[in-house]
């Protein structure tokens, strides 16, 4: 499904065109659409747990909050720096290059992880007052 739908990611260019342009404005509008997003992601996020698909987190909440961010985030930065100033009849190809560029890494990064061992995680649990338990099928 997911091949499916990027090979036709530019039919979701509209959308994608009003929400980054949202997020843009700021204010109550921002905030009320970053929230339907995040809302939206965890209940994805929890139905991937069910699943199998995706580990299961020590603060599911807290992560979904954070993907939302980075992505969107991201996204904003991205057209800024190449189609701040496009016409909306050319967003659909720009669309398409943002897709083609960063679709490989994000994959990457999801499926196969950034750090090799988790010494990281460790310290910072140690550090924090009151670290979350940890999942036995996530150690």
């Amino acid at each position: 499904m997911l091949l499916a739908q990027m090979a036709q990611v530019e039919q979701f260019a509209p959308m994608v065109h009003y929400l980054l342009r949202s997020l843009q404005t700021g204010g109550e509008l921002a905030r009320t659409t970053i929230e339907h997003l995040i809302a939206d992601a965890e209940a994805y996020l929890s139905a991937g747990e069910a699943a199998g698909v995706v580990r299961p987190s020590r603060d599911r909440a807290a992560r979904t909050r954070y993907l939302a961010y980075q992505a969107s985030g991201s996204m904003l930065l991205w057209f800024t720096l190449h189609g701040a100033d496009a016409h909306p009849d050319e967003f659909p190809a720009l669309f398409r290059r943002y897709m083609d560029e960063l679709a490989l890494p994000a994959l990457e990064l999801f499926t196969e992880g950034l750090l090799v061992d988790r010494s990281m995680l460790d310290e910072y649990l140690m550090y924090v007052p009151d670290p979350p338990a940890a999942d036995p099928d996530n150690a």
